[in-house]
């Protein structure tokens, strides 16, 4: 069967999208940074107000980036403890929020990422802790954070008490 040069070319560029589309995957995953190596830690938890069965605490995170490349958080669900004690699920969302508008995590760099939310204080005797004497509470959060650069998405998970 004799291949004309249209079908030539026909063949060709079928053939060089379908390896693009197959080697796409492959090129990203040997050229994208080792996001892995981005630590999330807690910072601090500073004490805003008390209310009669809450407190507004503020959180800091300090997501430090070791690689070269410049990396982002779409958001950092978390689990926050006071003395060992659950005050809930939190979450730092920068979802709604377009990737150039988001912290940026500098190559060899840190930054900090801060958030203000209410938490329900059931035990008395914790919240009178946290509103008498917040610097002797041992702090611990856990969770997952999502790095995010340029194509690569990963979700990190962190614990540390401070």
């Amino acid at each position: 069967m004799f291949i004309g040069p249209r079908r030539a070319v026909l063949i060709g560029t079928i053939a060089a999208v379908a390896l693009t589309i197959i080697l796409l995957p492959l090129i990203f995953a040997l050229t994208s940074p080792d996001l892995d190596l981005v630590t999330v830690r807690l910072d601090r938890v500073a004490l805003m107000s008390v209310e009669d069965e809450g407190a507004d605490l503020r959180t800091s995170f300090v997501l430090e980036n070791p690689t070269d490349q410049t990396a982002t958080t779409s958001r950092i669900d978390f689990e926050l403890f006071a003395d060992g004690t659950s005050l809930g699920p939190h979450t730092i969302s920068y979802d709604d929020i377009p990737v150039n508008g988001r912290p940026a995590i500098f190559g060899k760099d840190s930054v900090t990422v801060s958030e203000t939310f209410t938490v329900k204080v059931e035990d008395a005797g914790l919240l009178k802790k946290i509103s008498d004497n917040p610097e002797t509470i041992k702090w611990r959060a856990k969770g997952i954070a999502q790095i995010e650069s340029t194509l690569t998405l990963v979700e990190k998970p962190f614990e540390n008490e401070i």
